[in-house]
């Protein structure tokens, strides 16, 4: 797997090779952030259910200022680390917590929120209701979910800013 754009474009990252992580292949990762735009000028970027952390350092290598990575499996947040060790990257930060409880320990606000849970988990609206308060004013939540997922077209001032599908999953990104 690798980086697709940016500063840290074509560096090759580590998958965690975990049956219960999926890992964003490279072409729907360039899609992904096609859509956001291309670039960003600063900010704080959260991957609540990291795996590799290729979704936040996809981020910081077009902009992002620092990412925080969080995954419940400590294998999965080793392979975040060693990704950002091999890269230099020096603006990350680690939990190893249940999204619930990341949740509740912190009081940053995050320009980008990334969620990408075990589709499995199908708690789409509380996940959006819990990361909700750590969403800054001018912040988008990039939601990646099972293609045949219920999912709100709005939440509080939340409104859909683009919805796409690609093969088994669907990405809904959300904006104030």
């Amino acid at each position: 797997m690798r980086i697709i754009a940016g500063r840290l474009r074509h560096r090759i990252i580590k998958m965690t090779n975990l049956e219960t992580t999926r890992e964003t292949q490279d072409k729907v990762r360039q899609a992904i952030f096609t859509m956001l735009g291309t670039y960003f000028d600063g900010g704080k970027c959260l991957d609540l259910f990291a795996g590799s952390g290729a979704m936040a350092i996809e981020a910081y290598s077009r902009g992002f200022d620092s990412i925080y990575m969080n995954d419940i499996n400590k294998n999965a947040l080793m392979v975040c680390k060693d990704n950002c060790n091999s890269l230099g990257i020096k603006d990350a930060y680690f939990y190893n917590m249940d999204y619930k409880e990341f949740v509740n320990s912190t009081n940053e606000l995050f320009d980008m929120i990334i969620l990408d849970p075990p589709y499995r988990m199908n708690q789409i609206d509380e996940i959006l209701e819990s990361v909700y308060k750590l969403l800054s004013f001018k912040g988008m939540i990039v939601f990646e979910m099972d293609k045949n997922s219920i999912y709100p077209k709005e939440y509080n001032d939340l409104k859909i800013y683009k919805n796409k599908e690609y093969g088994i999953k669907r990405v809904v990104v959300y904006k104030r």
